[in-house]
């Protein structure tokens, strides 16, 4: 499974997925703004969810206060396409790292639309794929990588997504150690030492709840030095 990410994840088709949903869908919903740091839970199952501005981490949560981060969302990126089509509800809890808008259609609605344009599925298609090929990587990382080459993937891969086009100080932010730590099944301490490690051979610089990549590159290279025989 050591695969490189921009290999499984097509940028162009990414992007399309990312303008249909903000430039054809959206003026068909409701835009709601949410402050910056806002936490909300919600159940799913005849609404879908788009992300207009901003980046929300979406978590599954246990009743005894667990949660395990699945991924996060950036403009153009949706949440309960699952949902609609199979009709069995989700909860899920939204952690809203940056001031951010979503934009809520009805299943009705968005049935509606795609009876009239059924070359529409294609989009949910992709997302539903898209989301699937990280399934397998969050599993591969927990069988596969040793956990310093996991951490070095997850960089790499949230580094890709959020700035496609950047090679050099690509920043990430609104993960704290623990949240790292919950996505990859890696104790806080453990994620703490792993990045002060890649601090020290500069490879990144940590600041709160910043890190900051210095080079793709250069962070692709010293995983494969690693990477697991």
């Amino acid at each position: 499974m050591n695969k490189e990410y921009s290999a499984i994840f097509d940028l162009s088709k990414q992007n399309n997925m990312r303008d249909f949903f903000l430039n054809i869908l959206t003026p068909h919903g409701t835009t709601t703004a949410y402050h910056k740091n806002n936490i909300i839970c919600l159940d799913i199952v005849k609404s879908l969810y788009i992300i207009v501005a901003g980046e929300v981490q979406i978590s599954l949560s246990e009743e005894n206060g667990d949660e395990q981060l699945i991924y996060t969302l950036s403009p153009g990126e949706i949440l309960g396409e699952f949902e609609i089509f199979s009709d069995i509800s989700e909860n899920y809890t939204l952690h809203f790292i940056t001031d951010s808008k979503i934009c809520k259609l009805t299943k009705e609605q968005v049935d509606r639309i795609l009876l009239k344009n059924p070359n529409y599925y294609s989009y949910f298609i992709h997302s539903m794929s898209r989301k699937y090929h990280l399934a397998l990587f969050q599993l591969s990382f927990n069988k596969f990588y040793i956990n310093e080459e996991r951490v070095l993937e997850f960089l790499i891969r949230i580094a890709i997504s959020r700035n496609p086009h950047k090679e050099n100080d690509v920043e990430i932010y609104g993960y704290t150690h623990e949240n790292i730590g919950n996505t990859l099944n890696i104790s806080r301490i453990g994620i703490t030492n792993i990045l002060k490690k890649l601090q020290d051979k500069k490879l990144i610089i940590i600041k709160r709840k910043l890190i900051t990549v210095l080079s793709i590159s250069q962070l692709k290279n010293y995983r494969k030095s690693i990477q697991k025989k």
